[in-house]
């Protein structure tokens, strides 16, 4: 005579059905708390910017490139100073007209070093340049120049740092650079939530 073993599932179904609604509670939880609208803001990382490799007296210009603005860490001038894209675009106008004005006096034949005492002239005299980021970026290099002529003093050269909405910012501020300057230009791509910390141009 044979014996019939009866296995019986209802533990483990207990248990998967248990498991099972757990799971679906917290993924409802998280849907709910990780919604556009309440989302938990990103950690802030602060971020050293520095020139690598440069001499001891090399100091870090930092220009920031966003979506609508630049901000531009003067070391002449106290604080941050803001200027708009609308401004940068105007001064770019000023600046290819200055430009064109001098290649046509100058011929097709001037030096990349005569076109950049020729724009030092013209930027030293122009007024609507008055108060801007060209103007900024002038007095720090004429400032270099007369440093380097007395002694290594401190130096700065720029670091445009380069935010993902601000690459269209990033294009006017380097077109200023390399026409009014001789600067080296370095460009830093900076990822949202990174911040820079508090920059002592005393230090």
């Amino acid at each position: 005579m044979r014996s019939h073993v009866q296995v019986t599932l209802f533990p483990f179904l207990s248990v998967l059905l248990c498991t099972m609604g757990i799971l679906a509670f917290l993924a409802v939880t998280f849907l709910l708390f990780t919604s556009p609208g309440m989302a938990l803001p990103e950690p802030v990382k602060p971020v050293e910017v520095r020139w690598v490799g440069a001499p001891s007296y090399v100091r870090p210009l930092l220009v920031e490139c966003r979506k609508d603005a630049v901000r531009f860490h003067s070391p002449v001038a106290p604080g941050v100073l803001t200027f708009t894209r609308e401004e940068l675009l105007r001064e770019a106008r000023i600046v290819r007209e200055l430009q064109d004005i001098g290649l046509n006096e100058m011929g097709p034949t001037a030096e990349r070093y005569e076109i950049w005492f020729m724009m030092k002239a013209l930027i030293e005299n122009e007024q609507r340049l008055t108060g801007g980021l060209t103007r900024a970026l002038h007095e720090v290099e004429v400032g270099n120049i007369r440093a380097g002529v007395i002694r290594r003093e401190r130096s700065y050269y720029p670091i445009l740092l380069v935010y993902p909405e601000g690459i269209d910012t990033y294009d006017l501020v380097a077109y200023l650079v390399q026409t009014t300057t001789r600067f080296p230009v370095g460009a830093e791509p900076m990822l949202k939530g990174w911040k820079l910390p508090y920059q002592d141009l005393s230090s």
